[in-house]
């Protein structure tokens, strides 16, 4: 199956951010998956204020990673993120039907649209 997560690391360094998507990709490609692409969404204002770890956020660091895996190791991949103080928000999106056909074309890299 072919997924998109779109996180949000807490503003600080870019170093968490790529600490973040590193230990995502590891458990990803641990678990047999395949890592299509990463895009850096650099920093930019979350669209509401949000509590996460007793601490207001306004802004984060986004990315976007689309990746192929097995449904047990995306939900091994959300339990991670949830669990990470690091991370603001996440959203992982199944893309396609899992029929490779529909999914063979599907590029990585994705740009910010603004």
């Amino acid at each position: 199956m072919l997924y998109e997560l779109l996180g949000a690391v807490r503003v600080g360094s870019l170093n968490e951010a790529k600490e973040v998507i590193k230990t995502v990709g590891m458990q990803v490609l641990m678990n047999g998956g395949v890592i299509r692409g990463i895009s850096n969404w650099d920093t930019s204002y979350l669209p509401k204020r949000t509590f996460k770890n007793q601490a207001s956020h306004t802004m984060a660091q986004h990315f976007l990673m689309r990746f192929d895996c097995d449904p047990e190791t995306q939900r091994i991949v959300r339990s991670t993120l949830g669990d990470d103080p690091r991370m603001v928000k996440f959203s992982v999106v199944k893309i396609g039907d899992g029929k490779l056909r529909d999914i063979s074309r599907v590029e990585g890299h994705v740009d910010w649209f603004t």
